[in-house]
C-alpha cells in the first residue's frame, strides 16, 4: 500500500473493505475512534459495525463505483465497541490491486460532535419557532428603516393584519400619530449608541383605526462593523392597565360629577404656578366661588336637580376662560378658578363680571329654569399671599364678604376680613367651651292672645353670658353652632332646660294658666333620625308633658323633604306637640305642600311687620298670609310687634296672637310666673 505512513497517521479513518464486506484494511484513526483493535476488526464483517440506525445503501453505491460513475459524500452511522454511535461523513472508492478492482476504500472524518451541534442549533431553532408562533406577546422582525420582515400571529392579531399586509408597510404606519416622533427619535438612538434593547409604554393603531397601549421591548442586532442588521420587537397589550390607570388618575385628581380638577390636583397646579410666577416675578389670581341659594334647590328640587345645575355651571365657568386658566371644584358649590397669567390685576374685575354674568343666565333643569347667583372672592400673589394655603384662605374669605353683602357680586381680599377671621374662629372656641361651662341661659318671650289679651305662650330664647364679652346676641352664634354642628348638644340642653322649668312653673300655679311654651328647633336638629326618640326621652326623664309645647321649625327646614317631613310632625304631633312654622314668608314652601302639613300655627316673621305701615307690599303679604291661615284651619302669630300701629293692623285682621316689644319683652325664668299673673288679672 503506496504512502503507508500517511495513510496511517492520516486524521481520517481509513478502512478497505472487501466485495463480500470483510474489512482488508484499517488506520490507526480507525482504530482509535471505533475502539476495536486492528487484529479484530480484520476479521469483522463492514456491516457488522454499521449502527442499526444506519440505512446505507453500500451496495447500491459499490455498484455505481463498478459501472464508473463517482459517489458522493455521504454520511454513515458506526457503533463502537463499547456500543457508542459515532457518525462519519467521507467519500468512497474502487480500491485496485495490480490494476484489478479488489474491494471499496473509505475515507471518513469523524462529524459526531459537529452533528450533535447541528441538531441541538436544528432543535432549538424549532423551538424558537414554536415560541415565536405560539407566544402571546406580539414578536416582529424589522429591518433598519422599520419596514415589517416578519410578524407572529399575536402581532397580526393585536393590528388587525395580516403577515403579508404588515410586510407592506412600515412600523410608523401603525404608530398613533402622536407617538410617531418618540418612536422614530428612540430609533435614532438605538442606532446612534449601538444601544441592545429599548423599553417603553406606546400607542398603536389598528386596522379598524382604534388605539392600543402596548408595553414595548425591542432588541437591536448589529453586525461586527457596528451596522444595524435587524431589530426585534416584543408587544404586550397594555389597554386595559392603561384604562384602569387613566380611571385612577381621574379618581385622584378630577372631580367625579363636573370632571373638573379636585382640591389635590388644584394644589399641584397652584403651587407650580406660584414657583413660574415667583421665578418670572409675575402676580397670579385666586378666584374662589360659591353658589347663592343653591343650598335651596338642592331641599326643593332634589341632589339628582342640583347635580346637574353644578354640572352646566362647570361648563359655563369653563367657557370663561382661557386655555391655560384652571377652573377647579373643591366640593358642594365651591368652586376655584386659577388665574396663572395676566398682565394687570384691573383686568380682573372685567373676569369677574363676565362669570357674574354667565351663572346669572338661567339653568334648564328640565323640571323647570332656576335662576342663581355667585358671591367671588379673590386674592392676590403677591399682594395677597405668597404660598398656596394662604393665597385660598384670603380668597375664601374674601368670598365670605361678598355674601354678606348680599351676593351676586365679588369682593378683593383686605387685610381686615382676616382679622374678622380670626374673631370668628374665637367666637367658635368660646362656644365650645360655653357648653361645658354653662354660660348658656334661657330667657322667655310672653305671646298674647289678642281676643283675651290673656298670655297664651311662650318663646324659649337662648342666650350666651360671656364672662368678657358680655351677653351676645343670637344672632352671633346661632348660625355659627349650626356650622360647626354644636347646634345638635346645644339645641338638646335647651329643650331639656325648659323641660325642667315648665315642671317648676306648673308646680307653682303656671298648670292653671293654659300656657304653652314654644321651642325653635333647628334644621340639623330635625334632620337627625331620632329627633323624635330624644324628645320621648326627655319627656320621660324630666316628667314635662307634651301638650304644654310648641316646636317652631323654619320653612326651608320643613320643604327640605316634604314626604319625610310629614312622617315626623306626624310623630311630634301623636305625641301631643304643637307645630308652628317660624318666620313664615322668608321660605320656599308651596301652598301645595304646606296643606298637607300637620301645622297648628304660622308666624308672620317680624320683617314683614316692620315697615307694615309704609310698605304696601308688607301689608299685601300679611294680610294674605293671615286670610290663607284662616282658611287652612292655622293659628297665625305676628313676630316682632313693636308699635300700637302695627299692633293695631294685625288685630284688625284677626291675627290670632302677637309678640313683641309692644307687649313684653323677654323674660327670665323667676318673672315668667309674675308676668302671666299680670296678664290674668288685666284681662
Amino acid at each position: 500500500m503506496e504512502y503507508a505512513d500517511l495513510v496511517e497517521n492520516s486524521n481520517d479513518l481509513i478502512q478497505v473493505v472487501g466485495f463480500d464486506g470483510q474489512l482488508l484494511y484499517v488506520n490507526q484513526m480507525w482504530v482509535d475512534t471505533l475502539g476495536y483493535p486492528r487484529d479484530e476488526a480484520c476479521r469483522m464483517n463492514f456491516f457488522n459495525i454499521l449502527h442499526p440506525d444506519c440505512h446505507c445503501r453500500c451496495g447500491e453505491r459499490v455498484e455505481r463505483l463498478r459501472t464508473g460513475e463517482s459517489v458522493p459524500r455521504f454520511e454513515v452511522e458506526f457503533i463502537t465497541r463499547t456500543g457508542q454511535k459515532i457518525v462519519a461523513e467521507g467519500s468512497i472508492s474502487l480500491y485496485r490491486e495490480q490494476g484489478e478492482a479488489r474491494g471499496i476504500q473509505g475515507f471518513f472524518r469523524d462529524i459526531t460532535l459537529r452533528k450533535k451541534t447541528e441538531n441541538a442549533l436544528r432543535e432549538r431553532e424549532e423551538q424558537l419557532r414554536t415560541i415565536f408562533e405560539s407566544s402571546v406577546a406580539g414578536i416582529a422582525m424589522l429591518a433598519p428603516d422599520g419596514r415589517f420582515l416578519q410578524a407572529n400571529p399575536a402581532f397580526c392579531n393585536f393590528l388587525g393584519y395580516s403577515e403579508n399586509e404588515l410586510k407592506q408597510m412600515k412600523i410608523t404606519d401603525v404608530t398613533h400619530p402622536d407617538d410617531i416622533e418618540d418612536t422614530l427619535r428612540r430609533r435614532q438612538i438605538a442606532r446612534a449608541n449601538r444601544s441592545q434593547s429599548i423599553v417603553c409604554e406606546k400607542r398603536y393603531l389598528r386596522k379598524d383605526g382604534s388605539v392600543f397601549w402596548a408595553q414595548l421591548s425591542s432588541t437591536w442586532f448589529f453586525d461586527p462593523q457596528g451596522q444595524p442588521l435587524y431589530t426585534v420587537p416584543v408587544i404586550q397589550d397594555i389597554t386595559a392597565r392603561k384604562l384602569a390607570e387613566e380611571r385612577i388618575r381621574e379618581l385622584a385628581y378630577y372631580d367625579g360629577l363636573t370632571r373638573l380638577p379636585n382640591r389635590q390636583l388644584l394644589h399641584d397646579r397652584l403651587e407650580l404656578a406660584l414657583a413660574q410666577a415667583r421665578r418670572h416675578d409675575r402676580q397670579m389670581a385666586l378666584l374662589f366661588l360659591d353658589l347663592d341659594r343653591f343650598k335651596g334647590v338642592n331641599d326643593t328640587l332634589g341632589h339628582a336637580i342640583g347635580d346637574r345645575l353644578l354640572q352646566i355651571a362647570a361648563e359655563r365657568l369653563t367657557a370663561c376662560l382661557r386655555d391655560n386658566d384652571t377652573v377647579a371644584r373643591l366640593g358642594g358649590d365651591e368652586f376655584v378658578i386659577l388665574l396663572a397669567d395676566f398682565k394687570s390685576s384691573d383686568n380682573l374685575p372685567h373676569v369677574a363680571g363676565k362669570i357674574l354674568k354667565a351663572l346669572a343666565q338661567p339653568f334648564d333643569l328640565g323640571v323647570r329654569e332656576v335662576y342663581i347667583s355667585t358671591s367671588i372672592g379673590i386674592a392676590l400673589y403677591p399682594d395677597d399671599a405668597e404660598d398656596a394655603g394662604e393665597l385660598l384662605r384670603h380668597a375664601d374669605m374674601a368670598m365670605y364678604a361678598a355674601k354678606e353683602e348680599g351676593g351676586n357680586g365679588f369682593r378683593f381680599y383686605s387685610s381686615e376680613m382676616n382679622a374678622r377671621a380670626v374673631a370668628r374662629m374665637d367666637l367658635e372656641s368660646n362656644l365650645r367651651r360655653a357648653l361645658d361651662e354653662k354660660e348658656f341661659f334661657i330667657e322667655y318671650q310672653p305671646q298674647i292672645d289678642l281676643v283675651s289679651n290673656r298670655m297664651a305662650g311662650l318663646e324659649a330664647l337662648v342666650r350666651w353670658r360671656h364672662p368678657q364679652l358680655g351677653v351676645i346676641p343670637p344672632a352671633q352664634f346661632i348660625p355659627l353652632a349650626e356650622e360647626t354642628n354644636l347646634i345638635l348638644p346645644l339645641g338638646e340642653w335647651v329643650m331639656e332646660q325648659v323641660f325642667l322649668q315648665c315642671c317648676r312653673w306648673h308646680a307653682n300655679g303656671l298648670a292653671n294658666r293654659q300656657v304653652r311654651v314654644a321651642i325653635n328647633v333647628s334644621g340639623r336638629q330635625f334632620d337627625q333620625a331620632d329627633f323624635v326618640e330624644m324628645v320621648k326621652r326627655l319627656l320621660q326623664q324630666t316628667g314635662a308633658k307634651a301638650h304644654w309645647f310648641e316646636f317652631e321649625i323654619t320653612e326651608n327646614v320643613l320643604m327640605k323633604d316634604v314626604q319625610r317631613t310629614i312622617a315626623t310632625l306626624r310623630q311630634i304631633r301623636e305625641l301631643g306637640i304643637h307645630v308652628a312654622i317660624d318666620d313664615f314668608g322668608t321660605g320656599y314652601s308651596s301652598l301645595s305642600c304646606l296643606k298637607h302639613l300637620p301645622l297648628n300655627r304660622l308666624k308672620i316673621d317680624k320683617s314683614f311687620i316692620a315697615d307694615i305701615q309704609t310698605n304696601a307690599d308688607d301689608r299685601a303679604i300679611v294680610s294674605a298670609t293671615i286670610a290663607m291661615a284662616k282658611r287652612l284651619d292655622l293659628e297665625v302669630t305676628a313676630e316682632g310687634v313693636e308699635t300700637e300701629g302695627q299692633y293695631g293692623f294685625v288685630y284688625q285682621r284677626d291675627c290670632d296672637e302677637v309678640q313683641g316689644f309692644y307687649f313684653c319683652r323677654p323674660l327670665p325664668a323667676d318673672k315668667v310666673l309674675d308676668a302671666c299673673r299680670k296678664h290674668l288679672d288685666e284681662s
